[in-house]
């Protein structure tokens, strides 16, 4: 059996995983302590990514496979829009329908790697370099050396840029991979959790659009057992004193007591070493164009997370159709 080795145990690389289990010798080199990647939860909030959409037809056959449940996105009642002149109330338009899954999206993550039987995960083992050479790819890290039929690189693009190639990537393909905005490496998110879902009972969704912040754009994030709402922190938002300023935001936009707040929670993905780089922390005025095409370079040496799909890019849809994408050329 062809050894593989996959670097990165998030999203993409567990799944390919799960998918070539039977087909290789799977090594998966993570740089964290953790799997899971840029899906995370804390106390079984959410900290990354949090939905799925209807039409995101692999995501949903991913999870019924695996026997996890969904549930709707709280959307009930009326937003508010939060400015320096005035608070007021809108009814936010129609929009499609959106799911998160009972027990946190991690639960997919833990589910795929509770599925993997015989695949290697080795922690805190950050690539350096690989060599690849006619029938054999060479994996360097700060610890270790492995060597590899193949190799999948799951990283964000401009994570995987990071890593020394021999031979080196091809000038259009690195320049390429350089202006690949990483999903979520702007990002900064946070999630306050309370006694009670009040606003639900003051006929609010939750959902809140803020000039003022320091939370930007906020959502219902209520579990099975807890109440709370998540939020992103605006860009430019001083975070030097974060907890309390959300908790005076969230006191403001609802008029509640500070008793009111059991916990806040914050991520800053802009932060995270593994997940993005300098170049990230700037502002979009969309979602980026993702899309990378590889096969310029060595067949051996694959690349597949959410940035490189066509399809879907920077959500889980497109982590897995890519993944799949990559399947499909290594059972060629």
């Amino acid at each position: 059996m062809k050894a593989l080795t996959i670097v990165g145990a998030g999203i993409s690389g567990l799944y390919l995983a799960y998918l070539l289990q039977e087909k290789f010798e799977i090594t998966i080199l993570e740089a964290r302590e953790r799997i899971g990647g840029r899906i995370f939860a804390l106390d079984g909030h959410d900290m990354g990514p949090s939905w799925v959409w209807q039409h995101h037809i692999h995501a949903l056959w991913l999870i019924e496979s695996l026997e996890l449940e969904l549930f709707r996105q709280y959307t009930k009642g009326y937003a508010l829009y939060d400015t320096k002149d005035k608070l007021e109330l809108f009814s936010s338009p129609a929009s499609t329908p959106s799911f998160r899954i009972k027990g946190s999206l991690s639960g997919l993550t833990q589910k795929l790697h509770q599925s993997l039987k015989s695949t290697k995960i080795l922690y805190k083992e950050t690539v350096q370099q690989i060599d690849v050479s006619k029938n054999i790819v060479n994996i360097t890290t700060e610890s270790s050396e492995y060597k590899s039929d193949f190799v999948i690189l799951t990283l964000p693009p401009r994570l995987a840029v990071k890593v020394h190639f021999t031979p080196e990537l091809p000038t259009p393909l690195l320049s390429k991979m350089k202006q690949t905005q990483t999903w979520m490496g702007n990002s900064a998110k946070c999630v306050v959790e309370f006694k009670k879902a009040f606003w639900r009972e003051k006929g609010l969704s939750g959902f809140v659009f803020s000039h003022l912040g320091p939370l930007g754009e906020i959502h219902d994030a209520c579990t099975k057992d807890k109440a709370a709402l998540f939020g992103f922190v605006n860009l430019n938002a001083d975070i030097s004193n974060l907890e309390q300023d959300v908790k005076t935001q969230m006191i403001r936009l609802f008029d509640i007591e500070q008793s009111e707040i059991v916990k806040v929670y914050f991520v800053d993905w802009k932060r995270e070493l593994f997940t993005s780089v300098t170049e990230d922390t700037k502002s979009l005025g969309g979602h980026p164009q993702y899309g990378i095409d590889t096969k310029a370079y060595s067949q051996k040496v694959l690349f597949s997370s959410t940035e490189f799909s066509f399809e879907e890019g920077g959500y889980i849809e497109g982590a897995l159709i890519q993944a799949k994408k990559i399947v499909a050329q290594l059972e060629e």
